[in-house]
């Protein structure tokens, strides 16, 4: 027996250790799976001695570390970590293995730091690593990885901490370790990548350019060495999107900010949810959005930067290093979406969040001064805003602690210098005493000589520097325009800030050239904002205010000739009005008289060649009151390209964009689709609309990226539409027609949005003659045709009469789509974006359960709507608290009624006979103190009353499903309908099944001032029945809903025992 065992056990390990290593060189997770496995085995066998069983204990560890890089679940690090102290426990000192295992067990503690943040991690790893390259003499065949490891422990307590001497001996220890790896050796690439890393973060603390271009040539490097798919390629990546931003934020060169976001993507692909690296990751990809937001001003880009960095901040622990810079990042974007939309709250939230951050990072910690900075511009922000002299003194105490601590050299002076200049002008302009000018002047004047000549911050700077004098602002701005080529990401600020000085010079002077220059310059600044971009509104006011000071100064020069007409800044005025409006209408229409499909750039072309056109530049240049012409111009505009939309199903031969692209649709030979897109266009015109809008045609489907925005914003398209003309091909034509509720139309799911987006809509018949030959102009405004509609899509008449989209009534809209199919899994989801107000991304194949969670969760992060969780049905396979299917929202069972006044009165006479004061103050202290639900990276966090389950017997058995009696802690016994089956407990003890309610704040006045009368009426709702979900919790501690095939309605036992339930909020898979 000793004998088999002798040979099992190496054989076994070997085994384990040749998995182990073609898992490193690019095997699969099952490769590594069945390495762990066989070293279980041999942990589980009797040893010959401690020796190999420190060995086989090293190895299992090795192999948890390496599944916990891969999966990032913490409870495989947490095993290795006891795998690897066991494995030195049984180690001697004099062990030629020792050294090993101490490296390994360091590398496993600097996971744990860097996922949970404990110094006391850090500070171990460094010991052990550092005892780990002091045993590993010259020569040594691991030295190179000590030395890494080692490096990268100092890098990590820089970031920390924020000692130079950290950085400075991390990249030292780098360099001595990639000197030990020669061309060809397998740690070459990871050793340029780690260096790389540390040389990007001496760059960012000292500002020298050859540390960066260094460190994005030793990347490239690393990527060119690295195959495909190596497990340690993403590291390179990030470092290497890192260096991009780094050269964007110094440089300004929009490909560099690209390049950085489509390798922060790839990485973020790369690593899973719980991956250790995903928090870094998604705050840098938050950073490049924000970015490309003030370059190029597209609200998407804001949001997504905003929905990364919550993201980030979700998944940092309150202690971890990073969070601050997190804190800082969402507070960043935060104040880009007020400035952007006005809304005070982002602000308040930015100065909030920045305050958490400061009071997170100590002093002398690198990061300070940046948020002290960024303090204090917010602070600024809110004295505009709101005139407080109080704000304006803080932001000038946040920026001059700030500048103190940017040392003379340190690229962060600059910005200080003139963020603290612009506070303390604010500040002259507001007291007027000379000493803040000059104070001003000199702090400008300070930044201007930190900047090089040809530096990217040079022209923002000579662009600020405008206090002294008018003349100096003038010629400043112009070397500034000159720094900033076509193309540059500051070209656009630049155009701005020297049409505002030319403008303001002819305001001081009279001098028409002045004014023709800064009409000029506006027109040049707007050609480079696009629509959504924050400053396109104020350059358009600007505009507006220089042709009129134009037209004032020239007087009304019209000519009775048609071609002076078309004077040309009314003319840009006009169509720069038109592309805000056509902003939010289709790309493409149909010209309902000619039957050609036009762009948008050849709808504006025709209207500029139109009479109305002429009649309202005319119009601007006769008129004096500029809000007036406003008005008249959009009301004008908005009326010529007022359009009509189709809703229908699909049939055979519906012609495509291809088809009638270049064609009259009149013209070409007729299929049964196209007569019915003829016919349309035929019946939009004779209402007067001289533009159609049809799915089938005018879509590019062959585009991705515009069938994607074309399904984003097809709520939109159908709610901005004049009329809205469905085509019911299954309901023939008679004065006593089917009922609406026998067309197909109204089982289809997209046309749930088609119904209720439109403000008009006319429903016709096969032979395309009104339906029941109503004669009105809007059929949801016929008492008989809406009676028809509300009967067939079971949706009360005042929805349908007016809808608005958004999260109030969210399971009610969940149910008008019960009964109603797509062609598309997916599409039952991404059709009820529009009806939500959701803008979420349409991803085709990622299967109707993923893109159904996604919906749900943020109809829960956005409303907290508890309601969506009561449904029954087949789970999600992606969470238990969520459906398979829309169809899983059958209307609620009938509770109890409301009572009346007089009932309500006699409860609450009832209820304070029962409980004390004292008690019903508690539980309203107890219910308001449950956070909303919260659903993050597929964990709901529920709050919920808790009803622990006492007994549970079986009674009754059917084909499909079982019928339980249950007895819960403070409920009334209740019969549970099941096709799970359920564990049977006949004695009162606590199991492992709840009974909960979740948490419906809307059943609490949180304004109430009498907490004691706000218990008294949150226990009278409490004690009517509710709708409970059952769980299980599992044996991590998480729960999971169970039960689900049928609604579970319970009732409170009594007002004491509500009193006495406990809260909680429940983590729910």
């Amino acid at each position: 027996m000793l004998n088999i065992i002798e040979e099992t056990v190496p054989a076994l390990y070997r085994r384990a250790a040749d998995l182990y290593e073609c898992y490193e060189h690019g095997g699969g997770t099952g490769t590594l799976e069945e390495a762990i496995s066989l070293h279980q085995q041999v942990l589980e066998l009797d040893f010959i001695n401690d020796a190999q069983k420190s060995e086989s204990l090293d190895g299992h560890a090795c192999c948890m570390k390496s599944m916990y890089e891969s999966q990032g679940a913490l409870g495989d690090l947490e095993e290795a970590i006891s795998l690897h102290k066991k494995a030195l426990d049984l180690c001697p000192v004099s062990h030629p293995n020792r050294t090993s295992f101490l490296g390994n067990l360091a590398s496993c503690m600097l996971y744990r730091y860097e996922s949970q943040g404990a110094l006391e991690d850090l500070e171990e790893a460094i010991s052990l690593s550092q005892h780990t390259l002091d045993s590993s003499p010259v020569g040594h065949p691991k030295r190179s990885l000590y030395l890494t490891n080692l490096a990268i422990c100092k890098k990590c307590r820089y970031q920390s901490q924020g000692a130079l001497g950290d950085l400075e001996e991390a990249i030292s220890l780098h360099q001595k370790a990639l000197d030990l790896c020669p061309v060809g050796h397998p740690s070459r690439p990871l050793s340029l990548s780690n260096l790389a890393d540390c040389l990007q973060c001496r760059y960012q603390s000292k500002g020298a350019l050859g540390d960066l271009k260094e460190a994005i040539s030793l990347n490239h490097q690393a990527l060119n060495i690295f195959p495909a798919g190596h497990l340690k390629r993403f590291l390179s990546l990030n470092n290497l999107a890192n260096c991009m931003q780094s050269r964007y934020e110094s440089e300004g060169e929009l490909g560099d900010l690209e390049e950085a976001i489509s390798l922060n993507q790839q990485v973020l692909d790369l690593s899973p949810v719980s991956h250790p690296n995903r928090l870094s990751l998604l705050g840098s990809l938050a950073t490049c959005m924000q970015y490309r937001y003030e370059s190029q001003g597209a609200l998407g880009d804001l949001e997504e930067a905003i929905s990364f960095n919550q993201q980030a901040l979700d998944l940092f622990s309150v202690c971890h290093p990073e969070r601050p810079f997190c804190l800082s990042n969402l507070a960043n974007c935060m104040q880009w979406r007020y400035r952007s939309q006005g809304a005070l709250g982002d602000l308040e939230e930015a100065i909030s969040l920045n305050q958490q951050a400061l009071s997170l990072l100590p002093v002398g910690h690198p990061r300070r001064s940046i948020t002290l900075t960024n303090i204090g511009s917010y602070m600024r922000s809110r004295y505009e805003s709101q005139g407080t002299l109080g704000d304006l003194e803080q932001a000038i105490s946040f920026l001059q602690e700030a500048l103190n601590l940017c040392h003379i050299g340190s690229p962060k002076r600059m910005m200080a210098l003139n963020n603290l200049a612009i506070c303390v002008g604010c500040r002259y302009l507001s007291q007027g005493a000379l000493g803040d000018l000059e104070e001003a002047i000199s702090l400008y004047q300070q930044a201007w000589d930190l900047c090089p000549v040809g530096h990217p911050m040079r022209s923002s700077y000579k662009s600020q520097g405008t206090l002294e004098d008018l003349e100096e602002a003038v010629a400043l701005n112009h070397q500034a325009l000159n720094l900033c080529p076509i193309g540059h990401s500051h070209r656009l600020t630049s155009l701005g800030n020297l049409a505002g000085c030319m403008q303001s010079r002819y305001e001081s002077q009279r001098a028409l050239g002045d004014l023709e220059e800064a009409i000029s310059l506006y027109k040049k600044a707007l050609d480079l904002s696009p629509l959504g971009h924050p400053n396109r509104s104020e350059l358009l006011d600007n505009l507006a205010c220089c042709v009129q000071s134009r037209y004032k100064s020239q007087g009304a020069l019209i000519s009775s000739s048609p071609t002076s007409l078309i004077h040309p800044d009314a003319g840009q005025l006009i169509r720069n009005a038109m592309q805000d409006i056509l902003h939010d209408i289709p790309p493409r229409l149909l010209q309902t008289n000619t039957g050609i499909l036009l762009t948008q750039a050849q709808m504006i072309a025709h209207f500029c060649e139109s009479t109305q056109y002429q009649t309202l530049v005319t119009f601007l240049e006769r008129s004096d009151d500029w809000h007036i012409n406003v008005k008249h111009m959009q009301e004008a505009i908005s009326d010529y390209f007022q359009y009509s939309t189709l809703s229908h199903r699909w049939g055979p031969k519906e012609p495509t964009l291809r088809d009638i692209l270049g064609s009259s649709i009149y013209s070409i030979p007729p299929t049964t689709g196209l007569v019915k897109l003829q016919r349309f266009c035929h019946i939009a015109a004779l209402h007067g609309y001289s533009w159609a809008w049809s799915d089938t045609c005018c879509i590019d489907k062959t585009n991705s990226v515009e069938l994607q925005k074309a399904i984003g914003s097809m709520f939109l398209w159908y709610q901005k539409s004049a009329l809205t003309i469905v085509y019911l091909s299954d309901i023939p034509s008679s004065p006593f027609p089917a009922t609406l509720s026998g067309s197909e139309w109204f089982k289809r799911g997209w046309t749930l949005q088609e119904l209720l987006a439109p403000s008009t809509i006319l429903f016709y018949t096969q032979d395309w003659s009104p339906y029941m030959h109503c004669t009105a102009t809007n059929h949801k405004q016929d008492a008989h045709v809406l009676n028809q509609l509300v009967h067939a899509a079971r949706i009360p008449p005042h929805y349908l009469s007016k809808f608005n989209a958004g999260m109030d009534n969210a399971r009610s809209k969940l149910e008008w789509a019960v009964g109603r199919h797509t062609t598309v899994l997916e599409d039952s989801a991404y059709s009820l974006f529009g009806l939500f107000n959701l803008h979420l991304p349409v991803l085709y194949g990622e299967g109707k359960d993923k893109s159904l969670m996604r919906l749900f969760k943020e109809i829960l992060s956005q409303s907290h709507d508890i309601s969506i969780l009561h449904w029954v049905g087949e789970q999600s396979s992606c969470h238990s608290c969520f459906p398979a299917n829309i169809t899983s929202y059958q209307p609620l069972p009938c509770m109890q009624p409301k009572l009346t006044s007089l009932s309500t009165q006699s409860s609450m006479l009832r209820l304070q006979q029962l409980i004390s004061s004292d008690d019903a103050h508690q539980m309203y202290n107890k219910l308001i103190d449950l956070p909303c639900v919260k659903f993050t990276d597929y964990m709901l966090a529920l709050p919920c009353i808790i009803h622990h389950v006492q007994f549970v017997k079986q009674r009754q058995t059917y084909i499909n499903y079982h019928t339980y009696e249950v007895q819960a802690v403070g409920l009334r016994p209740l019969q549970v309908i099941t096709s799970e089956y359920l564990m049977e407990s006949m004695q009162p003890i606590k199991s492992s099944y709840v009974l909960v309610r979740p948490w419906d704040r809307n059943l609490v006045n949180y304004l109430e001032e009498d907490h004691v009368m706000a218990g008294y009426k949150a226990l009278m709702e409490l004690e009517k029945p509710f709708m409970a979900l059952m769980l299980v919790q599992l044996p991590e501690g998480e729960y999971k809903r169970i039960c689900t095939s049928h609604f579970i309605v319970v009732c409170p036992d009594d007002p004491a025992s509500i009193v006495n339930s406990k809260t909680a909020v429940l983590d729910i898979v």
